[in-house]
């Protein structure tokens, strides 16, 4: 089997899983937060795993609290901004090309009456930073949050977060940047990335699934979504997943060592696009003039059909998707396309091909062989 589709899940690292087998070998199963010999050395583990992932993220212990994963941490952010602010001193500058989490919560506090904004891009998928900054310049609202991911779920594009961090800050306004698929994939160190919150889901770089963490600048005044016994210092409640921390220290940790293979793996990736354009003179892939997250490609296949590419793949045993996870099954006109401008026609028949440390030359061969014996009276729409 050929995993294309490392974006919406990565597999488990072989160290996460040895991990795995010490607890259900040991039943090393008890509550953290218990004063026995057992719940102490548990909350020690995941304390150390804390200081490792701290290590590895450039924040202080106080920054991280661990939660279920991005979606979480996501309302988290709006809830801690929103929910107790005054709706006319409030407003969103967000992109269209946010994950469904967070287009969501902007739209549910849309509904409470916060007026929403939203920034356009290019049609290499950069954000309009200089539409951003005039738009602050008029704004008069004392509650500013910007909504702009850091690396995009399905096209890889990476946008600079950091001159989006500082101008957020220029203007007092709050900066939230959705990064899930750039921690574990890239370098990235809370510090001096300009964000205020980011968020993370242990299951895109090798840890167990259920397992992530929100990163917070400020954490002292904020509100937490889930109150309780008081866990995380507060900022999340509840018995903590003490297993799927010690996998996000592990996963990430190897995925660090795994980030000195990016520039093979960009390499590799450069030429299979390009031997993509010269089969099918005709495709499109977004994004491929800047920079991207290593080894996603997201792309239309000069009039070929999405759906029996995906079915033809999937019977070879090669995993790959129309974009994002969430609206795989939906099997519909990629609004991401739709908003960078591409036409409909391109739009319906995108899909996702993500390898991460699979993507070799030997594995995009394999690739562009399968789609070399497809024959245009089977495919083209």
């Amino acid at each position: 089997m050929i995993n294309a589709d490392i974006s919406g899940s990565a597999p488990v690292k072989p160290e996460v899983i040895e991990l795995l087998n010490e607890y259900l070998k040991l039943n090393k199963f008890a509550n953290p937060n218990s004063n026995h010999r057992l719940g102490c050395q548990l909350y020690n583990e995941m304390e150390q795993s804390r200081g490792e992932l701290c290590a590895l993220l450039g924040c202080d212990a106080e920054n991280i609290a661990f939660n279920s994963g991005s979606t979480e941490g996501i309302r988290s952010i709006f809830f801690h901004l929103f929910e107790h602010g005054e709706i006319n001193n409030s407003i969103i500058f967000y992109s269209a090309l946010e994950h469904s989490a967070t287009l969501e919560n902007i739209k549910y506090y849309q509904d409470k009456g916060i007026e929403a904004v939203e920034i356009p891009h290019f049609k290499n998928g950069l954000l309009n930073i200089e539409d951003l900054r005039a738009k602050l310049e008029n704004c008069h609202k004392s509650n500013i949050l910007i909504a702009v991911m850091a690396a995009h779920n399905e096209t890889g594009i990476i946008q600079d977060y950091q001159q989006i961090g500082a101008l957020a800050h220029r203007f007092n306004a709050k900066y939230f940047s959705d990064t899930t698929q750039l921690i574990g994939k890239l370098p990235f160190c809370f510090e001096s990335s300009n964000i205020d919150f980011a968020v993370a889901s242990g299951h895109k770089f090798g840890a167990l699934p259920g397992s992530g963490f929100l990163l917070i600048e400020n954490p002292w005044h904020f509100r937490p979504l889930i109150i309780g016994g008081g866990q995380e210092n507060s900022l999340r409640a509840g018995t903590q997943n003490y297993l799927g921390i010690s996998s996000l220290a592990i996963a990430l940790k190897a995925a660090s060592e795994d980030m000195k293979k990016n520039e093979e793996i960009e390499s590799v990736q450069h030429a299979f696009e390009h031997d993509l354009k010269t089969k099918f003179p005709s495709s499109t892939i977004l994004g491929d003039s800047v920079k991207r997250v290593p080894g996603i490609t997201f792309c239309a296949l000069g009039g070929l059909k999405r759906s029996k590419i995906q079915n033809l793949f999937d019977q070879e045993g090669i995993l790959i998707t129309s974009g994002s996870a969430c609206s795989d099954k939906k099997n519909a006109a990629s609004r991401t396309a739709l908003h960078l401008g591409y036409d409909k026609h391109i739009a319906q028949e995108t899909i996702r091909i993500s390898l991460g440390l699979g993507a070799s030359e030997s594995t995009y061969r394999q690739l562009t062989s399968l789609l070399d014996e497809l024959t245009t009276h089977d495919l083209v729409a």
